[in-house]
């Protein structure tokens, strides 16, 4: 055994590396030096600032050692943080990319962008060290996140009676009911009536790599709003069976719209050519993880298990991954291609209305997930963590991969990936940081919140 961050350590991880096949599929294409730093922790026994160097080099690992002050200045990336905060990604409750995202890592040498293509590497990396082991520390650790809590399957709920013609009437000062205003004036729009004659002669006067680029991410969203159109209802049903009418109401708005923007962009997909196009070769290994496996997977679910659990596990795939890390992340992409160069006012008029749709679903997704921790406690909070973990690894790789297809140098519309990532850091940070506060809050305080 060896202590965590000392040579030994370090020399224990080269050598597990080198003899990972996961890293080595995982780290093919990584050619950088990194060092993993963990700040001074006196009652965990590290007086000292330690910092880890590897030199990694296509799927394996040239050296491995305590980091020097001259590792510290010529690496890649630098990766810093509490001991705490190692201890949980050690422990595997909390995947490093969260731990980035979230701000408990600091990357405070080379770029997320430049880290952006091996977040998969990087996971192997970290999975590689929890192989390691280790002398126990003399204090007991920190910890943000416990085991994936137990499942329970609900019960059928029986036919409640009818809430509207009850002393109870509809409670109109709830959040979901403001979110359901909001969709009825705003979100009555027709993909039909956009006009796309401009968009096919402002197509016409791109290069064959911006063509590329923009069917890329126009792709990426078709299906990925069929996907969401898809596999919304089970959650619509869950919501329904609990007696949750003012949430049920606000949640109709969700198909209809998810549906409009399934038109939308095939409009403009047909009326730029595409129209005979096999689209699905820009889905990528991550985006299937997302879409074909791990959304259905979270939403059906709630045919068989309607616990807090499941919805939390399910509300965490669509609203704070698929809508708020993906998404969102896509509309910033079009706005500075399409806006910034006033081009295709039909396509801008599409991404205009799709944003202001997500925009309330999101705002509904922060409330369920702040209702559920609030009513259940840590287990649900612990539940988000875990598939937060599980998924935004293939989460950010999409993002990494749009950008991987093109030339460093000649990426199409002159776009840089750097702005883009950091983009959806700090959404994404805001809002867990939102959903945390929950565990410490009331529902009337969640109410106010989610209103301001």
């Amino acid at each position: 055994m060896s202590k965590l961050f000392s040579s030994a350590w370090a020399e224990a991880w080269g050598a597990a590396i080198n003899q990972s096949e996961a890293y080595r599929r995982a780290g093919a294409q990584w050619e950088d030096a990194i060092v993993f730093e963990a700040q001074a922790d006196a009652l965990r026994g590290m007086p000292n600032t330690s910092a880890v160097y590897l030199d990694l080099w296509r799927g394996t690992c040239r050296a491995a050692r305590v980091a020097t002050a001259d590792d510290l200045a010529s690496a890649t990336f630098v990766i810093s943080g509490p001991l705490a905060v190692w201890l949980t990604v050690l422990d595997g409750d909390m995947a490093p990319t969260m731990a980035i995202l979230r701000g408990k890592l600091s990357l405070t040498r080379g770029s997320i962008a430049g880290l952006l293509p091996h977040v998969n590497a990087a996971t192997a990396l970290v999975r590689v060290a929890q192989s390691v082991v280790t002398t126990v520390l003399a204090t007991p650790r920190d910890t943000n996140a416990a085991a994936s809590p137990g499942e329970s399957f609900a019960a059928e709920v029986p036919r409640r009676e009818l809430q509207s013609t009850s002393p109870v009437g509809l409670r109109y000062n709830l959040f979901p009911m403001k979110l359901w205003d909001k969709a009825k004036r705003h979100g009555i729009w027709n993909p039909a009536d956009i006009d796309f004659s401009q968009d096919q002669r402002d197509w016409a006067t791109l290069n064959e790599g911006e063509r590329d680029l923009l069917l890329r991410l126009a792709s990426l969203f078709q299906a990925g709003e069929e996907a969401v159109t898809i596999e919304i209802l089970p959650l619509l049903d869950v919501i329904a069976r609990e007696g949750r009418l003012e949430e049920q109401l606000y949640l109709t708005s969700f198909i209809w719209e998810e549906a409009k923007h399934v038109e939308a962009i095939r409009r403009f997909l047909d009326a730029v050519g595409a129209t005979g196009q096999d689209l699905t070769r820009f889905h990528s290994a991550s985006y299937r993880t997302i879409f074909v496996e791990a959304l259905p997977d979270a939403m059906s679910r709630l045919r068989v298990d309607r616990s807090p659990i499941a919805q939390a596990r399910a509300s965490a795939t669509y609203n704070m991954i698929v809508e708020g890390v993906l998404a969102e992340t896509g509309y910033h992409v079009f706005h500075r291609i399409l806006v910034d160069r006033s081009i295709m006012p039909g396509m801008q008029r599409v991404a205009a209305y799709l944003k202001a749709d997500e925009s309330r679903h999101l705002a509904y997704g922060i409330y369920l997930l702040s209702r559920l921790t609030v009513e259940h406690g840590d287990d649900v909070w612990n539940a988000i963590v875990e598939r937060m973990n599980a998924l935004l690894d293939p989460a950010i790789a999409i993002i990494g991969e749009a950008f991987a297809a093109y030339p460093a140098d000649a990426v199409p519309f002159g776009l840089t990936p750097e702005p883009f990532v950091q983009f959806a850091m700090s959404q994404f940070q805001k809002r867990m940081d939102r959903v945390e506060r929950a565990r410490h809050t009331t529902m009337a305080e969640v109410e106010v919140a989610s209103g301001e």
